[in-house]
C-alpha cells in the first residue's frame, strides 16, 4: 500500500474567559469525509495462464520489488482549527479525508475467451473484497484520528498542542501501516479469501 499522512492546522482564535479549564468546554466539531476512485489496466488472453501472465506483466508492482494484481493506495488528509480561552488553547473543530486509489485488473471481454467470463467475475469479486479490507482499516482510523480531535484536552500553548496532535497522529498512522502490513499476511494478499486465479500471484 501506498500512503500518507497530511495535515494542516487553522489559526488560533483567542478569547477571553473567565475560567481555566484543563479540557474544552465544548466537544470539537469533526467531519469525516470518504472519497474512493479506480485506476484500471487492461489484460487479455485465451486461456488463465496467459491472464496470469498478463497480471505479472502489467500489474502493480510495490516496494517490496513484487508485482501484485490489485492495489489499494490510501492518504489520510487532516486540518483543524485552535480556539483559545483564557489563554488555554484547544481544537475547535477538526476535518479529516481519506482518499482511496484502487489499482485493478480490467479483462478486456471482446478478446477474450468467453469460457474465461465466469471464472473471472468470480476472482474479481473475491479481489475486491480483500482491498476493501484495506480501504475499511484506512477509514477506521481516519474515525480514531476525528474522535482524538473530541477529546483533546487544552494546552497553554498553540505549540504544545500541535505537538501533541502530531506525536497522536503519528502514532496512529505507524499503527495503521502495521494493521495494513499484517492484514495482507494474515490473508496472504487475499489468498483466503478466494482471490485466486490458477497459480498467478494475488
Amino acid at each position: 500500500m501506498m500512503h500518507r499522512l497530511i495535515a494542516g492546522a487553522g489559526l488560533a482564535l483567542c478569547i477571553l474567559a473567565s475560567s481555566s479549564p484543563a479540557f474544552a468546554s465544548d466537544a470539537a466539531s469533526c467531519e469525516l469525509k470518504v472519497r474512493e476512485g479506480y485506476r484500471f489496466y487492461d489484460i487479455s488472453g485465451r486461456s488463465l495462464d496467459d491472464l496470469v501472465e498478463q497480471i505479472r506483466l502489467n500489474g502493480t508492482k510495490w516496494n517490496d520489488g513484487k508485482v501484485y494484481s490489485a492495489m489499494t493506495n490510501w492518504d489520510i488528509h487532516y486540518k483543524y482549527e485552535v480556539t483559545c480561552q483564557n489563554g488555554r488553547y484547544s481544537v475547535k473543530s477538526a476535518a479529516t479525508r481519506v482518499d482511496i486509489l484502487y489499482n485493478m485488473p480490467r479483462l478486456n471481454l471482446a478478446t477474450c475467451a468467453p469460457e474465461l467470463a465466469g471464472t473471472w467475475s468470480e476472482y474479481l469479486t473475491h479481489l475486491q473484497r480483500h482491498e476493501f479490507g484495506h480501504k475499511e482499516l484506512a477509514v477506521k482510523a481516519a474515525s480514531e484520528m476525528n474522535e482524538m480531535f473530541g477529546t483533546l484536552p487544552s494546552f497553554s500553548s498553540e505549540e504544545d498542542l500541535a505537538a501533541e496532535i502530531t506525536r497522536r497522529t503519528e502514532e496512529k498512522f505507524h499503527n495503521l501501516k502495521e494493521l495494513q502490513i499484517g492484514y495482507d499476511h494474515d490473508t496472504r494478499h487475499g489468498e483466503t479469501q478466494g482471490a485466486v486465479l490458477a497459480a498467478g500471484p494475488h
